[in-house]
């Protein structure tokens, strides 16, 4: 089935936590701007020749590529949401790591 993958465990060692979250989100900074550049520009305002073909490529255009929920900027938001969610998980793992390593420490500086 298109869309559904088997999941993927990414094993990291805690030390690797904020270079791969630096990563994703370098990825993000590159992507955000160029689908925010493809919402107002990827519309074919109107026909560029004003015949009825061209009205049909660019209506069958925007229904397929713009609008269409399984359609390629869907796709690319799709992603957009993913790379967050990712992002965001290495970061609270970052975090918990922190404050578990912080217990740690001040409960091994006290015996």
């Amino acid at each position: 089935m298109p869309g559904s993958y088997l999941p993927v465990t990414l094993r990291l060692e805690p030390h690797m936590l904020p270079a791969v979250r630096s990563a994703f989100d370098d990825a993000l900074a590159e992507l955000i701007p160029q689908l925010v550049r493809l919402g107002i520009d990827g519309f074919v305002a109107e026909p560029w020749l004003g015949d009825p073909v061209s009205a049909m490529v660019a209506s069958y255009y925007q229904v397929i590529v713009m609008e269409s929920p399984d359609g390629p900027y869907a796709a690319l938001r799709a992603y957009e949401v993913e790379l967050t969610k990712v992002r965001d998980n290495l970061q609270v793992l970052e975090d918990h790591y922190r404050r578990t390593e912080g217990d740690n420490a001040a409960l091994w500086g006290r015996l």
